[in-house]
């Protein structure tokens, strides 16, 4: 009774795919970045599953290099020429987290 209006995207993949990011960069929880968006849960996690479905494959990655003595420990760069380095004990689902919000630019 008291739900607001949706926004009604005109291009799905660019709506879910720009929502996907910023909820990556805001560092909420899906639930809650949805809660906050008015935006349906599900539909998020059909969305995310399927962009990210849609990616695999796309992105290649060109160059890891894990360098020994370093403080900062793992350089990424990807297909789009986007250089990440990260910490060397990043756990495997932040890593992963961080992937999936690059390859969404």
């Amino acid at each position: 009774m008291g739900e607001r209006p949706r926004e009604r995207p005109g291009d799905p993949k660019g709506f879910w795919r720009r929502h996907i990011a910023e909820c990556g960069r805001s560092g909420l929880s899906y639930a809650e970045y949805c809660r906050r968006r008015d935006l349906s849960e599900s539909a998020f996690g059909y969305w995310r599953k399927k962009l990210s479905a849609e990616s695999e494959g796309k992105s290649e990655f060109i160059e890891l290099k894990v360098r020994t003595g370093d403080p900062l420990g793992i350089e990424i760069t990807l297909r789009n020429q986007i250089r990440v380095v990260v910490h060397s004990d990043i756990d495997k689902a932040s890593l992963l987290r961080l992937i999936e919000v690059l390859e969404a630019r």
